[in-house]
């Protein structure tokens, strides 16, 4: 079998990730901390974590000419995954707080689209051969960029920041009839169905899409074609971070197509791959290889 291929276009970050915090900070005052951990942010842990898993991987994004770019760049460069976009004056960094079971972040220097979609371009001439595309849909930029891979025959996920103006935006719904799967958290699925009842933004969804998959951290994930909706529940984990976890659930998924694996199949490969991540700060920091997944699925149709 060859190697599969997949590009990802969309923003990445410097992580910095903080946690536990036992009460989160007022200005004036100081919160102690047990770890504070720096890791790629953004599209570039999906990238990281499908190419653990055996996928040729390109990775279409937008760096600084920055400490914290040279930093991500060398992260990025070390797990082998091919990079191509054009350069920024400085790079997105994240600032990432856990505490109370949930996160909240501080973001400075997003990218723009028009360099988003310089970077798909990028992407598409760097790996021709590639048949699946994962694209963010944070911006009008995507519509572009997912009416190429159209055009190139490609198979889209799309996954997309919690931004509740923009989920909520006709825009945002255009994007969504040009990819084939959604792979949204269930805030990000209430704020573009205008419903936080799970079944009903699910199916809901499934009018605007062919296929969508709802990831409910420690709930699991609602899996949608049109008007079916079932619930597969995640193992019982106790996260160090969360952070990312969607973005490997993501990869896990891809890298399960990829291989051939059915939808149920590489959905269990994307469960196991999150829930693997949730060990150690940072999306990626802990994303398994291929040799781990194999060997706590061997259930699953991996290729020789």
């Amino acid at each position: 079998m060859q190697t599969p291929q997949a590009l990802v276009v969309g923003p990445s970050y410097l992580d910095v990730v903080a946690a536990p915090l036992k009460s989160w900070p007022r200005l004036g005052t100081e919160v102690i901390t047990e770890r504070v951990e720096i890791a790629a942010g953004g599209f570039a842990i999906a990238a990281i974590a499908l190419r653990r898993l055996g996928i040729a991987v390109t990775l279409g994004t937008v760096l600084g000419d920055d400490r914290p770019g040279a930093y991500l760049a060398s992260q990025i460069a070390a797990e082998g995954i091919e990079r191509v976009g054009p350069n920024a004056d400085s790079t997105a960094v994240t600032l990432a707080l856990n505490g109370e079971g949930d996160r909240a972040f501080v973001t400075a220097g997003p990218p723009q689209g028009d360099v988003l979609a310089r970077a798909g371009a990028a992407a598409f001439a760097a790996r021709p051969g590639a048949r699946w595309l994962h694209l963010s849909g944070r911006g009008f930029w995507a519509a572009a960029v997912a009416r190429e891979a159209r055009r190139r025959g490609m198979f889209i996920s799309l996954d997309c920041g919690t931004d509740a103006a923009w989920l909520a935006s006709e825009a945002f719904k255009d994007i969504l009839g040009l990819v084939d799967i959604y792979l949204p958290n269930a805030l990000e699925a209430a704020l573009v169905t205008g419903t936080e009842d799970l079944r009903a933004a699910a199916r809901v969804l499934g009018e605007l899409v062919p296929a969508a998959i709802v990831k409910l951290g420690a709930g699991g994930v609602l899996q949608v074609r049109g008007q079916d909706v079932r619930h597969e529940p995640a193992l019982p984990q106790t996260p160090v971070d969360t952070t990312g976890a969607g973005d490997v659930f993501d990869a896990g998924y891809i890298a399960g197509r990829l291989y051939g694996f059915s939808e149920d199949e590489a959905t269990a490969l994307g469960q196991f791959a999150a829930g693997q991540a949730l060990r150690a700060l940072g999306g990626a920091t802990a994303a398994p290889g291929l040799a781990e997944c194999r060997a706590a699925l061997p259930d699953l149709p991996w290729p020789a």
